[in-house]
């Protein structure tokens, strides 16, 4: 069978007309399978938590006396003194108004021989920027970059908040006696947590 030239016009006509009209059906199944696929790429993972969030950070600046001095004759104590939270922020917008609070503290002090540990325990009450009364309770050892001892908000603003943070405590010079250790000033950086503790240097 012989096509005339007409013929064989129609058909190239037809065959390039069919080619492009795949070329669009085909861009627009490649974008559909795009857009499917993008929120399976973008999905957090099943039981991932967010990291909690303080609803205060603050510079720590403390000063803790024993009386008598602790040393390995003498292994408890009286302990007072006081525990600064200075310069506080709030990353979580709980309490921006909270900037300052000096707690005045009264407790026990221990001397462990081994290894040689002194450690501390007790409450403390002091009035924040604002006028309110806060109290808290402490205790733990007083070791260099250790954390800081275990912290409670016990009333006032962020009652029940625990604390917790990096210390860095040094016997002072003046407080050392040939009876032994008799203070240390301790600096560092302290979180309050409403709830579940998280890593304090990330803030």
């Amino acid at each position: 069978m012989t096509f005339s030239a007409k013929a064989k016009a129609k058909v190239s006509r037809l065959s390039r007309l069919s080619r492009l009209g795949r070329r669009p059906v085909l861009a627009a199944a490649l974008l559909a399978g795009t857009a499917l696929a993008a929120p399976a790429a973008q999905a957090e993972p099943a039981g991932v938590r967010a990291a909690p969030v303080p609803d205060l950070v603050c510079r720590l600046d403390a000063e803790v006396n024993f009386s008598p001095p602790l040393s390995v004759r003498v292994k408890e104590a009286e302990v007072t003194g006081h525990i600064g939270y200075l310069d506080c922020r709030s990353p979580s917008g709980a309490a921006p108004q909270l900037t300052d609070i000096v707690f005045g503290v009264n407790g026990t002090g221990r001397f462990g021989v081994f290894p040689p540990t002194f450690s501390v325990e007790g409450n403390g009450v002091g009035t924040w920027n604002t006028g309110e009364v806060g109290s808290l309770y402490f205790k733990g050892d007083l070791k260099q970059g250790s954390p800081v001892p275990e912290r409670t908000v016990t009333s006032g603003p962020l009652a029940g908040d625990g604390i917790n943070g990096l210390q860095i405590p040094t016997p002072r010079f003046d407080k050392i006696t040939p009876d032994g250790v008799a203070g240390f000033g301790v600096i560092g950086q302290v979180c309050f947590w409403p709830g579940e503790k998280g890593r304090c240097t990330a803030f």
